[in-house]
């Protein structure tokens, strides 16, 4: 009988020790690669975001995204923002799905969050160029625009913070490279699932006007 019981206790540890190397496999290759649900919001919101009557005068433009994506601490930032505020806001914003202690409770989990690289291979919706962070500052010091470098819009992206299946948070900011970077707009949108497609339900100001 002890026998039995210690080699149940030895299969459940091995089964312990399994999911959670599974699990952090899981999370390494998110660092990695994008999930291919990730993807989907990400191509399903410039896929909408882009059409609009903002951009209309850059159709002639090509897209670059800047190759470092902005952390999933960034929409939630926004987010947490807008809920401190939400009672001076009025009626504008009415997506409320996470109050002060779910906050936390993500704050903790992603605080230590490797910087997700962007590749080309994400984006289906568009067709861009990946740009470093480090690049566009030289430019913008040096001011060496120069022509490969007019007529483009330059997008900051966050990696989609998921909170659950139907909801996620993304940070987008995007801006004319003529001259550097003049922003364009920048914002935090909430996507939400509805059939097989994730769309803009609700939006939120960074605090920066």
């Amino acid at each position: 009988m002890k026998k039995i019981l210690l080699i149940a206790v030895l299969m459940s540890m091995h089964s312990c020790s399994l999911y959670k190397h599974k699990e952090q496999t899981n999370k390494n290759n998110d660092d990695d690669n994008l999930s291919e649900i990730k993807k989907t919001i990400v191509n399903d919101f410039l896929d909408v975001e882009l059409k609009k009557e903002r951009y209309k005068s850059y159709k002639d433009f090509d897209f670059f995204v800047i190759e470092e994506a902005l952390k999933k601490s960034k929409p939630l930032s926004d987010y947490e923002f807008n809920y401190k505020y939400k009672n001076s806001w009025g009626n504008s914003i009415t997506e409320w799905i996470l109050d002060s202690l779910q906050i936390k409770k993500i704050k903790d989990e992603i605080e230590n969050e490797e910087v997700y690289h962007w590749k080309e291979s994400d984006f289906k919706s568009i067709k861009t160029t990946m740009l470093k962070y480090e690049k566009l500052r030289e430019i913008i010091k040096k001011g060496t625009y120069g022509s490969n470098v007019t007529k483009r819009l330059i997008i900051y992206l966050s990696k989609p913070l998921i909170i659950n299946e139907n909801n996620a948070f993304i940070s987008f900011e995007i801006g004319n490279g003529q001259l550097g970077f003049n922003s364009i707009t920048h914002f935090t949108v909430l996507m939400r699932k509805i059939g097989n497609k994730w769309v803009e339900s609700g939006f939120y100001e960074d605090g920066v006007f």
